[in-house]
């Protein structure tokens, strides 16, 4: 239900592709990927180029009040956010962020993705960036019932080098990639202890986003539900993983009759 509805005025029309939520804040990526008149009229799909003169920063908007505060954040482009909390004095964001993105509004020329934690401190204004795994990756989920709140566990998919499918200097969208810009393999990343549990999915197999579905109360008592394509039969198939044996054998493999897109989003709803 839409409680309420605030207009938030930015420059030069940046692409906004996703934010996060804490239980105090909506968080907005207001980052140099800009609408661009020159590659509309070269006729790319997706006019949008990376802006050295758009500074990047990161809004905080109260969500009590409607306030935006405005902080100065790190260069970088974002696609998709795991998860972010509030901790006392700073406010947690956990993305998967790229050096550029969208250079000559092409996927290609940006840089690959890693795992990266912001620390926004509210009473400096200052954000601390670290970085949790840098191995490229994308499509980053967790157990949504922790969505904007303190969490330990989160999974993503490991990607290689974004091609531009598309071709001509157009960038297409994440759902257009081809299977081999996606590697074959899911992690499950420990943020507690810094560490991760990675599955492979075997040789030629190319994986989607995973995602969580719950079983327990316990955060990790769940399953991973991932679309995996395999390019021999040119069909996908659904493969399940117990969430707490996550390199262990699947749950169940379920083979479907098509090839499903891997830039492809899906959430678990519960009949």
């Amino acid at each position: 239900m839409v409680q309420r509805v605030t207009d938030i005025p930015v420059a030069d029309k940046p692409m906004v592709h996703d934010f996060a939520l804490t239980e105090r804040f909506v968080v907005i990526y207001d980052l140099p990927v800009t609408f661009s008149l020159a590659h509309a009229e070269r006729g790319d799909r997706l006019p949008y180029a990376w802006n050295d003169d758009h500074p990047a920063r990161i809004g905080l908007m109260s969500r009590e009040s409607g306030d935006v505060r405005w902080v100065d954040a790190p260069p970088c482009w974002v696609f998709h956010t795991l998860n972010a909390y509030d901790d006392g004095d700073e406010v947690v964001v956990d993305v998967v962020s790229y050096p550029k993105g969208f250079v000559d509004a092409r996927l290609d020329l940006g840089g690959p993705p890693a795992l990266d934690r912001w620390r926004i401190d509210l009473t400096t204004g200052r954000v601390g960036q670290a970085r949790l795994d840098d191995r490229a990756q994308e499509f980053p989920r967790m157990d949504e019932r922790r969505t904007g709140r303190p969490y330990r566990y989160g999974y993503t998919a490991v990607t290689r080098e974004l091609v531009d499918v598309v071709g001509g200097g157009v960038a297409g969208e994440l759902e257009d990639l081809a299977d081999d810009a996606f590697g074959n393999t899911l992690i499950k990343h420990d943020l507690r202890r810094g560490t991760q549990e990675s599955r492979e999915l075997g040789r030629g197999a190319y994986v989607g986003e995973p995602v969580f579905v719950g079983a327990g109360e316990a955060e990790d008592d769940g399953y991973v539900l991932s679309f995996v394509n395999n390019p021999a039969r040119g069909a996908a198939d659904l493969v399940i993983l117990s969430a707490q044996d996550f390199t262990g054998e699947p749950v169940a493999t379920v083979h479907l009759p098509a090839r499903v897109p891997l830039g492809f989003h899906g959430s678990w709803i519960a009949d």
